[in-house]
């Protein structure tokens, strides 16, 4: 793969109003059933096949999808190298999480794990990595933190779920891809990038798991959600790769049955 857009310029198109509230509508209807499905599915097959599904690009993905919608593919692509360091740290943020979350309540878990994704972040501005280091450097690291990652004990504390469980989820998780990709334009391709694998699945997932069925449960949704990292990273690639050289809409199909493919592979690995 010899394309390179780092430094080319980008010529965002123009995007009239109408267009702009159509995409915002499809936004606010699109995310929330996703996150629905996900949340219904680790209630039903357990936080381990749940993670898995969970750890599926379904908010990155429609992330980077308005982003290329919005401001084009030549930008969606020149995210993508912030976007795998972005990836490392997400990667950094469940090992974190499943560290600390025996010893403190959710709420102090997930800021100590923001933190942890942060700084990553943080570490790689004014830093763009080239694409086979990044993608080298995600994989290495991902590979890491499954081998270490702490092995669940006992069983998980089962709770009623409140009713407000889900609605709150899809709420939370919609704002966030509606912010993000509403300011992509503001925030450049770097931050864009950066934030485009910003932990907002995983740490609903992790959070709302945490509070109702208790730490062991929250690690084992988080492994499962790491095993997708793979899947991810091919993901990322593709945008990179495909995205600038097809209609934007075949690209994301066509990365969304690989990222499945790949994804299925890991399958056996599930705790």
């Amino acid at each position: 793969m010899d394309t390179d857009y780092e430094g080319e310029s980008i010529d965002q198109p123009t995007v009239n109003s109408g267009k702009v509230s159509d995409l915002l509508l499809i936004k606010i209807l699109l995310m929330p059933p996703l996150i629905a499905g996900v949340t219904l599915s680790v209630r039903k097959w357990g936080e381990g096949f749940g993670g898995w599904i969970g750890g599926f690009p379904w908010v990155a993905g429609p992330i980077s999808f308005f982003i290329a919608m919005e401001n084009g593919p030549i930008f969606a692509a020149s995210t993508i190298p912030s976007a795998l360091m972005g990836s490392i740290g997400t990667t950094f943020f469940a090992l974190i999480y499943s560290v600390v979350a025996p010893r403190l309540p959710w709420l102090a878990s997930v800021l100590i794990s923001y933190v942890a994704f942060f700084i990553v972040a943080l570490a790689s501005l004014g830093r763009t990595p080239s694409l086979p280091f990044a993608v080298g450097l995600n994989v290495l690291v991902l590979s890491g933190v499954l081998y270490i990652f702490p092995k669940p004990k006992g069983k998980a504390e089962y709770r009623k779920h409140p009713v407000y469980d889900i609605p709150l989820r899809m709420f939370v998780a919609t704002l966030f891809v509606v912010l993000l990709t509403q300011l992509s334009d503001k925030l450049g391709p770097t931050w864009s990038g950066i934030l485009t694998p910003f932990p907002i699945m995983t740490s609903t997932l992790a959070v709302f798991t945490h509070s109702q069925q208790g730490p062991q449960a929250a690690a084992r949704i988080l492994y499962g959600l790491l095993l997708a990292g793979y899947g991810f990273v091919v993901f990322l690639l593709g945008v990179w790769w495909i995205v600038p050289k097809m209609p934007i809409g075949w690209a994301y199909g066509i990365l969304a049955i690989v990222t499945m493919t790949v994804n299925a592979l890991m399958i056996k690995l599930i705790r």
